[in-house]
């Protein structure tokens, strides 16, 4: 739900070695993500996104957003966590007479840790909090959703990218999606009041290939299972388990001359 799945394009991991220090392009790509998470109701859309990418020896900015090495160590960073949550309106069956859902901004810090990494490969915890609002501007709660980043890099050209984690949300944040109030209560879809805690488990894949210096093909798969969640028994909870996934082109329009120096470089 409030995953930027269209953000898997940059991954220096797929590039060659001498990488330019500023980079600005645009990437486009097809989604299909359920409505919310839990939802047997899906959105399959195409979206296009500009993106910009500035690799620093100490600050980068790319599709994980702005980051910063910590006491001078390049293993510890810190960036900054962003996510979205797509609308849902009462059109939705589970959600029949139910206020909907409005488009909702998550942001946040992470703190990151590589743990292990050789030439072909990075192995990374990663530690995020994100506050959620609305565009109404109505703050709803909070997300948390550490999880084991894994990148390999298969050839000089195709990289992938596995990931596994754990969500965690408050009980403001869980409420907005799960509560069914009691005005809302039908025979079908008891009241219910949602509490904070474990959300859901995901694991995910991303494939990305650069075809050249300019241009590069992503693939992404991703699994969430709400099962041993604290809001699965929720009559808005549909489906406990679900795949969502993206297809999509970025391509660079602009490059710098200057080139960012190296990881050996720093060290």
């Amino acid at each position: 739900m409030f995953v930027c799945i269209c953000c898997c394009w940059i991954s220096s991991a797929a590039a060659a070695d001498a990488l330019p220090r500023w980079e600005a392009g645009i990437a486009a790509g097809a989604a299909t993500l359920p409505q919310y998470m839990g939802s047997d109701e899906r959105y399959t859309f195409a979206l296009p996104v500009p993106f910009l990418v500035y690799r620093g020896d100490r600050v980068n900015l790319d599709r994980d957003g702005l980051r910063a090495e910590l006491f001078g160590n390049h293993d510890v960073s810190l960036d900054a966590s962003l996510g979205i949550g797509l609308p849902v309106r009462n059109s939705n069956r589970a959600r029949v007479n139910m206020p909907h859902l409005y488009f909702s901004l998550q942001a946040g810090p992470r703190l990151n840790w590589r743990v292990y990494a050789n030439e072909q490969s990075e192995w990374t915890i990663r530690l995020p909090w994100r506050g959620v609002m609305d565009v109404r501007g109505h703050y709803l709660g909070w997300v948390s959703e550490p999880d084991l980043r894994i990148q390999y890099k298969l050839s000089d050209n195709i990289g992938m990218r596995l990931s596994a984690g754990a969500l965690f949300a408050s009980k403001k944040f869980n409420a907005t999606y799960y509560s069914v109030d009691p005005i809302y209560a039908t025979a079908t879809r008891p009241a219910y009041q949602a509490k904070a805690g474990l959300h859901s488990l995901s694991v995910g894949g991303t494939m990305f290939w650069t075809v050249n210096k300019r241009l590069r093909l992503f693939t992404r798969l991703n699994y969430r299972n709400l099962s041993s969640g604290v809001v699965n028994s929720s009559p808005l909870v549909k489906t406990p388990h679900y795949l969502s996934g993206a297809v999509g082109v970025a391509w660079s329009l602009y490059q710098s001359d200057e080139l960012a120096a190296s990881s050996d470089d720093n060290d």
